[in-house]
């Protein structure tokens, strides 16, 4: 089946000039869907060629061939006829499935000072190939390019000597190759000689330096196949980084750790550190990597923190300055960018959100709708927006609480973004965890019956009740104790507990409220008195009829010690459903109580130095 290529041609120029061809291809869009091999692109190189390939995209899934084909396998008459080819901001994607595929990104075989800059390739097997029969680059390299997800290498020289590899940003998630099919034996940057040919083309004279190597898995960095290699070959000033151990390289086919690469005397200024990209797409570091070295004008041009791949426009670009940058992305002096770091809300402030960020902004404020505050996976109104030096402080609509789980977005708005007086703007974040340092209100108890130092008649029946509440949460319930036993709980108001046929003795009552948070708060104690029936006045009172409609009479048969004396009427829920004063020169005293619905009820008399209780019964 013939091979779907998609070709839209912004720009192809084309001229001649003392018998060398300008050729250049701007702005195009390819395509190919069809697996298998293809040849690429492929650029006629038949008579010299001054050839530039500029801000173009291409996108293929074939299994092996090319594609960009911009150079030579192997020796032949048109070798070096793209002698000082550009090739420089564009995009290249391969979204292949065959994991042994070694499918040539760009490939610029037997073409010395070749300029490989301002590139982005994603998922490409074989990324930026220099080869030769031993040919020798006088100047040219491979910088400033983003090598994402590469299923086998990022470069590769092989048998090109002076080959420049300069700040670059090479990312692999590969892992070392173990049979089936899985994995990559093969470095970031491979360097060998081209043992294709006799005598071998060697590869002597590679400089890596200022680059970004970070891999996820411990697979090789930088691999070194061969002695021949070792001749002028320069490593330093990199960074490396590995998520789950140290950075590893092949020397020689020898693994080596990073330590044991330095004592070879390779990158002895380059730092281990983790560069904390914002994401990784774009592999823009959180933070200047001022760890590189001055490699002069010539190389002074990177990749933007803002830099996007737009078919017909060049990516924006940025000059070191100050100490020399790592990496494909370089802060402007003048503009960095400010990155979010964290967010809280205190306790003192329960309605406040503050944002953290790495620079002072400028009172410049998005607007309420570009930022998303989630409570317990709810949306929260923000009510206002306040920026303060690197804070930025959302009123929201109603305070947070303790054990609230909060998360804030910020979507970066055209108009008026968070931005620095210099003009860095932050990128947007999503979802970000936010602390709640909101400490819990405890909850609030206490026994409202009986009455501390209360005294009653063996044996007792006594209806314990209490009030709780929860001032920033609920009741999840109340347990009620005698000392250290549990005597019961309630799990909703009003609570209460009926304690039955107490015996004679002194007992010491609490309440303990359990809020929705599981704090917990136990009431002062209530002592009661359960004394013999000889030891009080049994005749106190008469009180008929009972049962009754509501309608009764109590009768005072000896007369009451104290002036004013308690009288209270509860339900079996612990509700008092009468409460007034019975005086000490009241010998009868008539009730209406025919609202209340049938039950036992307790009538109780409390003076200071007694309380009688008794059982009422309404129909």
């Amino acid at each position: 089946m013939k091979k779907l290529i998609i070709l839209l041609y912004s720009s192809i120029h084309l001229s001649f000039s003392f018998g060398q061809i300008t050729l250049t291809i701007q702005g195009t869009v390819v395509n190919n869907t069809e697996p298998g091999t293809w040849e690429g692109v492929n650029i006629a190189r038949s008579v010299p060629t001054k050839f530039t390939y500029r801000n173009n995209f291409i996108t293929s899934v074939n299994d092996s061939g090319y594609i960009l084909q911009a150079g030579d396998e192997s020796v032949e008459a048109n070798n070096n006829n793209l002698e000082g080819e550009i090739i420089a901001g564009n995009k290249f994607t391969w979204d292949g499935t065959d994991p042994t595929s070694i499918t040539h990104g760009v490939f610029t075989g037997y073409n010395i000072n070749a300029i490989l800059e301002y590139n982005y390739l994603n998922k490409v097997p074989t990324g930026l190939i220099r080869k030769s029969n031993g040919m020798t680059c006088t100047s040219g390299g491979v910088a400033y390019n983003i090598v994402n997800k590469t299923q086998a290498v990022a470069v590769v020289v092989k048998g090109m000597n002076g080959v420049n590899i300069y700040n670059n940003t090479f990312y692999s998630d590969q892992v070392m190759y173990s049979g089936q099919d899985v994995g990559t034996w093969r470095g970031l940057v491979d360097v060998y000689s081209n043992t294709d040919i006799i005598p071998n083309g060697t590869s002597s004279g590679t400089k890596i330096k200022n680059n970004i190597f970070y891999t996820k898995n411990q697979t090789y960095n930088i691999y070194i196949y061969d002695a021949a290699c070792l001749t002028g070959f320069e490593s330093d000033f990199n960074v490396f980084y590995c998520e789950t151990g140290t950075p590893v390289f092949n020397y020689l086919g020898t693994t080596k750790t990073f330590a044991q690469w330095q004592a070879l005397g390779y990158d002895i200024h380059s730092v281990v550190v983790n560069p904390n990209f914002i994401d990784f797409t774009d592999f823009v570091p959180t933070v200047r990597l001022d760890v590189g070295t001055d490699l002069g004008n010539t190389w002074q041009t990177g990749l933007s923190t803002k830099a996007t791949w737009t078919v017909g426009v060049s990516p924006e670009t940025a000059n070191q300055n100050g100490t020399w940058q790592a990496g494909a992305c370089i802060y402007d002096a003048t503009s960095i960018n400010p990155y979010y770091i964290s967010s809280v809300v205190e306790n003192a402030t329960p309605t406040i959100l503050e944002l953290t960020y790495s620079l002072s902004l400028a009172n410049i404020g998005p607007s309420t709708s570009d930022f998303n505050v989630k409570v317990n996976s709810v949306s929260r109104t923000v009510n206002s927006v306040a920026i303060i030096g690197s804070k930025v402080r959302l009123t929201l609509a109603s305070p947070i609480v303790f054990g609230d789980i909060i998360s804030v977005s910020y979507t970066k708005p055209a108009i008026n973004p968070l931005q620095t007086v210099s003009g860095g703007q932050a990128d947007s974040v999503s979802a970000q965890a936010v602390v709640n340092n909101c400490t819990n209100v405890t909850p609030v108890v206490n026994i409202t019956f009986p009455l501390n130092g209360s005294s009653f008649t063996a044996p007792a029946i006594i209806t314990i009740t209490a009030n709780a509440s929860d001032g920033d949460g609920t009741i999840n319930k109340v347990e009620f104790y005698n000392g250290s036993t549990k005597l019961g709980e309630k799990n909703s108001a009003p609570y209460s507990f009926i304690w039955n046929n107490m015996a004679v003795g002194t007992y010491s009552l609490t309440a303990v409220a359990i809020d929705n948070s599981n704090v917990t708060t136990t009431s002062s104690p209530v002592e009661v008195n359960i004394i013999k029936s000889n030891e009080v006045n049994t005749e106190l009172i008469n009180l008929f009829p009972n049962p009754n409609v509501g309608y009764f009479t109590i009768e005072i048969i000896n007369p009451l010690n104290n002036g004013s004396n308690n009288i209270s009427i509860i339900n079996l829920e612990g509700e008092k459903v009468y409460d007034g004063i019975l005086l000490k020169n009241e010998i009868t005293k008539q009730f209406d109580l025919s609202y209340l619905g049938p039950g036992i009820y307790i009538l109780m008399i409390v003076g200071k130095e007694i309380l009688v209780t008794q059982k009422l019964i309404k129909n």
